[in-house]
């Protein structure tokens, strides 16, 4: 790898974010390393869009911050540009004019606790998904922001959502579920950033890189 071409590391384990990433800058100049912990704090404290924003921001920071000390662990400064990470949540409307944030479905029980988002939050109705974006520069400089886009669903169909369980996409999605699925199929609208929704917003990603001088395809 020649020094006019320096990786950028992806603080991720989620294939999504790795294949935007590799689309906007090139498979030859990202490089993978998961934070060593995949443990996080929640939300069950946050019910205000701006504390749900600077949690989300705290998160990804952490994130970024546990990669840097694996790389200076491992001796791998030379030839990397910048750490990327982020963090994706869907944020619904309570009836009493406060926010909840919902993450991934638990391991157990997932199908109840996703069905119950569908019906009380989803179909029929308009949602938010937040994303904080956190980039640091080799230099140590952090780069920060957080991306919402509007996502609507369409009416309930019956037996969609029977048939969307059965298909296990739900599983490890924020929110429960996967834009760029078969849930596709039941939304009517995006507002803003569809890529946000699926967990990383290229377009502030790669005007955030170009601040820090890092070309993009």
């Amino acid at each position: 790898m020649s020094d006019s071409s320096p990786r950028v590391v992806l603080g991720s384990r989620s294939p999504q974010r790795y294949k935007l990433l590799v689309e906007m800058i090139g498979d030859d100049r990202v490089e993978v390393l998961p934070p060593s912990s995949a443990e996080e704090p929640g939300f069950g404290d946050t019910s205000e869009r701006s504390s749900i924003h600077r949690r989300l921001v705290a998160i990804a920071r952490s994130k970024a911050e546990d990669v840097r000390l694996q790389l200076g662990a491992q001796r791998r400064a030379t030839g990397i540009a910048a750490v990327l990470c982020a963090d994706t949540v869907i944020v619904v409307p309570e009836p009493d004019g406060t926010s909840r944030v919902l993450g991934q479905p638990p391991e157990s029980g997932w199908r109840d606790v996703v069905r119950t988002w569908f019906l009380e939050y989803y179909f029929g109705r308009t949602h938010v998904a937040a994303t904080a974006i956190c980039i640091v520069s080799g230099r140590g400089r952090f780069h920060e922001r957080v991306v919402e886009s509007a996502v609507t669903f369409r009416d309930e169909v019956p037996g969609w959502l029977d048939g969307y369980l059965d298909s296990g996409e739900s599983v490890g999605k924020a929110g429960g579920y996967a834009i760029q699925g078969r849930a596709a199929e039941m939304i009517e609208s995006v507002e803003g950033s569809t890529s946000n929704v699926v967990g990383l917003p290229v377009e502030v990603v790669a005007e955030l890189l170009g601040e820090m001088g890092i070309d993009v395809d």
